[in-house]
């Protein structure tokens, strides 16, 4: 009896080293997954400022993301300081706290006929959070004087990264995500860099 026992301990004992082992195993490959993860997430998201019809438009040899917006309000995109206002506030340069220079054009004309369209809500040198409203204007007034009404999208020192990747979605709400920027492994980042998020594609 004593050597039943014994044997049967001895038994149990090597099942549940077994799966003790094989459990730090699966632990170890989730924990590879999720670390593997994080190194391909090491970028930032740059939100869409307004809702509205996204195409992909190039402007001066750089690639940039237009909307057609629903309505006038221009929002934040990303975490970061006005580096710059352009004349009637229809243009911003946003720095980003992750490096990115992003370039905001509303509308592509700066006759002075259109400075009563765009209402500033910002000021040079102002940091502002993801979000924040940056500008209000007037997109029905635009188009009535035969001006774009589009608000474009650019990342200017994009060559900084080595990933970028843009939306392939043909309708965007404000804050979802538009660019997404990743500094890393190049080789690596191109073949997995948004394997698991559906509705992106690279601009090269």
């Amino acid at each position: 009896m004593d050597t039943f026992v014994l044997i049967a301990v001895g038994v149990l004992a090597a099942m549940t080293g077994f799966w003790i082992g094989r459990s730090l195993q699966w632990n170890a490959e989730e924990e590879e997954d999720v670390t593997g993860s994080k190194i391909i997430l090491k970028g930032n998201e740059i939100v869409a400022p307004v809702a509205g019809t996204v195409t992909v438009t190039e402007s001066d040899g750089k690639k940039e993301m237009h909307i057609i917006p629903d309505q006038g309000k221009v929002y934040a995109p990303a975490e970061g300081r006005i580096t710059k206002l352009y004349p009637m506030g229809s243009a911003m340069l946003l720095e980003t706290e992750f490096g990115a220079d992003i370039l905001l054009k509303i509308g592509d004309k700066v006759d002075d006929m259109f400075s009563g369209c765009y209402r500033c809500r910002v000021m040079e040198h102002e940091y502002v959070r993801k979000g924040a409203l940056l500008l209000e204007y007037d997109p029905e007034s635009l188009s009535a004087g035969g001006a774009d009404p589009g608000v474009a999208v650019s990342v200017q020192n994009a060559d900084e990264f080595e990933q970028l990747r843009v939306t392939e979605l043909p309708r965007m709400k404000a804050g979802e995500p538009l660019i997404y920027v990743a500094r890393g492994d190049r080789e690596r980042l191109r073949g997995e860099l948004w394997d698991h998020r559906a509705g992106m594609e690279p601009f090269w």
